[in-house]
Formats: C-alpha cells, structure tokens, sequence
C-alpha cells in the first residue's frame, strides 16, 4: 500500500494544509461511504457537493480531506486548494512519475478494456496494476495512479475512456504514459465528440500531452486522421501495426500481423504470427477470437515486446485470456448456445461481434438479439439504418430488435433483403423472454449497456469455458 507524505501533498497540489494530518496518509477516495483508515477523502463539487459529506468521511475513517472550501465544524485535517478535481490529478500524476516501473495506457473507440486485459496477462498479473471495471474516465485514472506501489508493482496498465471534448487533455497530462495503444478510431460517444476527426483529435491527446517520450502504438486506419498521420511523420517512437504479411524490407516504424488457421482434430486453432522490424517472425497461440480482437492482442504483445516480455512468455501466458463480463462469456443449456457480449456496442463493434458469431456458429440456426447503441448523436438513426445494411443474412437466422433505436436497424436489412418474417420488433425486454428461451440454437446478445439484455439469459444456461471474445466500447 502505498504511503503519502502530507508534505509532498501539498506541494505536488500547490495547496495548504489548514491543520496538518498526524503521520502518513494511505491512500485516496472520492465516496465517503467506502473510505478506509488512514485514506484521503477528495471532496469534489459535481452533482453532490463532497465537501457536504466532510463530516461523515471523517467519522468512517478518513485521515484527512482535499477541499476548496474549509469546514471548521469538521474535526478533520484539511488540505485547502483551488480546484479539487485537478489538485487530484495534480498528485496523481506526480506519484506516477516517482514510479520506477513502466506505465501503459490504452484508448480507442472499441477494444478498451479487452486490450488493457490482455497487456496485464501479458506483462504478469501478479506484479502490474491495473484498471478495474469502468474506471477509466476522469475521476477512476487518478484512483488508479495512486493505488501504484513501487514495492509490489513493476508495470501499471491505464485504460482512458471519455466522452467529452477536453477530457483526453487532462488525462494524457496525469498518466503521461511510457507506451499508449489506440486500439480503433470509430463513431462512439458521438453526443459529446461530434464526428470522427474530434474522437481522433481528442484519443491523440493521450500521448501528445504526455510528459514522457511516449511509444505510440496504434493500426494502420488511424493514419486517415490527421493527429496520428503527423506524429507518424515526425516521431521515431511510432510503431503502426499493419495487417498482412511483409513481402519486403518494411520500416522500424511498422509491424505486421496475420491470423493462421490450422484444422486438425480438434478444432480449427488460431495462431497469431507478427513481424516487427529488424527481428524473426514470431507465431503464438490464440484463443478463438473475433478479428477486431485479434488485432487488439496483435497490439498488446507489441506492448509487452517493448518492455523485454519474452517470446516464451507470451506463448504461455495469451491462451490463458478470456473476456471479462458481458463481453463475449459463452453460456449453454439444454442444448443451445448463448453470448453475452452486451456491456456496450457501437457500430465497430456490433459489426464485429456479429461477424464473429456468425463464424463461430455457422453451422447452427442463429437467433440476433439486438438493442440500440446509445450516444451517437443527431446522426443516430441513419447510424442505425447503415448497421442494418453492413449485416446482410441468409435465411437461417433471426433477428430480433428491442425498443425504439433497434427498430431503425430494420430498415437497412430489409434493403439488403433480409426477409420481413426474419425480422422482429419488440418496445420492451420482458417480450423478448418467450422467443429467446423457445428459440433451438446460437443466441447472440448484443446492445448497449442500458438495455440490460442479459436479464434475457434462460435460468438454465450455465456458462462454459468459451475461447470466444468480442470487442467492447
């Protein structure tokens, strides 16, 4: 557990203690019901004011609190600063540039939290720190830096996710990584980024305001946007990852990758070979993925190459990986199949969640059970209407659309001829569970997270030991 110097608080802050906390301080958090003894609680003004909960953090625990304004009435040492949010990340990022090890952060509009999985299984669970569940936005990035132990952790994985002009800025200044991965430039979060040149603009934040000299590792499509095209230009710390297999001499600021498939026995078994300049082709061992997937361990293991991960390592350690929760867990009962893969969904990824279902069960009668993608904008139900045509079918498959933004998908699979009685439309969740649980096949959830479409997941499905993953916004 990391320990914290009441003296370099305040300087890294550039506050004043009003009455100084008795001995170190253990560590930091912004809810005062989760408090533990010896932490800091940060009262931040946001829907809540923090500073209303100064006294109830102080009888749950608290050693002391950052304000910006003093209560006297509470019986609690107070650090007093201008702005309690980036006085926050002020000396999150000044503790994470005392840190000896290697920090990773990685960005995208899909993949996220899959990639920073990957990279910790990669660079060694036991000794590298990384972000838990959703905290990936301006408040969980300092959590995490200042959970970095120098005593137990050799490397810290960072995901950033946002939703806002400006946010990137804030964070790439507070992790300032040794290595950033862009895994996707795609239409997501679009209410609060507009259009695809602001998504670029403000994911190349990420390692522009960085304070290190930041190894960038991003695929091929990002270079249609300007941001990356220029840093690729001008930087030697670039590293673009190419699909494919090099027929020539190729630049130490390129690495390709292929996916191999080799039937035998017992299944088709996929292999991941990469080529990186300067260096012998090197093959591991994947689990069955989707391709958005394969590419997003194709950047996780040029990641852990930059830190001395060894070959054999890598061999070992990337079939252990298998996807978090809600994204792509296998599930089966009474002779049917299901995926879970609903903890988010944007074009990209619904695109590729489906085209990796469709792969993985061919042979089996497909039920799609599909909701809306929220957060996309005025331009939303056009963005809808194009899934619809970008997701053609035979007729062996179903598609059944739950609410109003679903319903839009319809319109662009019956112009790619999808058959009306292949189709259908339902206003609630609840209508779906009779269809789902008398449907005899492969079952794909997909949709955004506010739908809850796993509560249509029969009683009587018990997840398996599923090699599959989906990207995830």
């Amino acid at each position: 557990m990391p320990i914290f110097d009441p003296e370099y608080l305040s300087k890294w802050s550039s506050g004043q203690w009003i009455s100084r906390p008795v001995g170190n301080l253990n560590g930091f958090n912004i809810d005062s019901r989760k408090l533990k003894e010896g932490n800091i609680f940060v009262a931040l003004k946001a829907e809540r004011d923090g500073h209303d909960f100064l006294y109830a953090a102080e009888e749950n625990g608290a050693s002391a609190g950052i304000v910006e304004e003093v209560r006297i009435d509470v019986p609690l040492p107070q650090l007093l600063v201008k702005n309690s949010l980036i006085a926050f990340h002020d000396i999150a990022h000044h503790h994470r540039m005392m840190f000896s090890g290697s920090v990773f952060s990685v960005t995208g509009s899909c993949g996220k939290t899959s990639t920073k999985d990957v990279l910790g299984l990669l660079l060694g669970f036991e000794e590298t720190l990384c972000t838990e569940g959703n905290l990936n936005n301006h408040l969980g990035v300092p959590l995490t830096l200042l959970k970095i132990d120098d005593g137990l952790h050799k490397n810290c994985v960072i995901e950033a996710g946002i939703n806002q002009i400006g946010e990137m800025s804030l964070l790439g200044k507070t992790i300032s990584a040794d290595v950033v991965i862009v895994t996707l430039i795609a239409q997501s979060h679009l209410e609060g980024l507009k259009n695809l040149e602001t998504i670029a603009s403000e994911k190349a934040d990420l390692f522009l305001k960085s304070d290190q000299k930041t190894k960038v590792i991003f695929p091929e499509d990002c270079l249609i946007f300007k941001e990356f095209k220029k840093y690729h230009r001008e930087s030697e710390n670039v590293l673009v990852l190419r699909n494919g297999v090099p027929s020539t001499e190729f630049s130490k600021k390129e690495a390709f990758y292929s996916i191999w498939t080799e039937t035998n026995e017992i299944g088709s078994p996929l292999s991941l070979r990469l080529w990186r300049h300067g260096l012998p082709s090197i093959s591991f061992p994947l689990p069955d993925l989707s391709k958005g997937m394969v590419r997003n361990v194709a950047l996780a293991v040029l990641a852990a190459c930059e830190t001395g991960v060894s070959v054999q390592e890598i061999s070992e350690r990337l079939p252990q990986f298998r996807p978090s929760a809600l994204r792509g867990r296998c599930f089966q009962g009474r002779g049917r199949s299901y995926v879970l893969d609903c903890y988010n969904a944007n074009p990209a990824s619904m695109v590729d969640s489906i085209d990796f279902f469709r792969s993985r069960f061919s042979s089996y009668a497909k039920l799609f059970v599909l909701a809306g993608m929220d957060e996309l904008g005025d331009d939303e139900e056009q963005l809808h209407n194009e899934l619809g045509r970008d997701i053609s079918s035979d007729g062996n498959e179903m598609f059944l659309l739950i609410g109003e933004k679903a319903s839009w998908i319809s319109t662009g699979l019956l112009e790619q001829g999808v058959s009306e009685k292949q189709i259908i439309v339902l206003p609630k969740l609840t209508d779906a569970v009779s269809i789902v649980e008398d449907f005899g096949g492969a079952v794909l959830f997909k949709g955004s997270r506010s739908y809850g479409l796993e509560e249509l997941l029969p009683t009587w499905a018990v997840e398996e030991c599923c090699d599959g993953g989906q990207i995830e916004c």
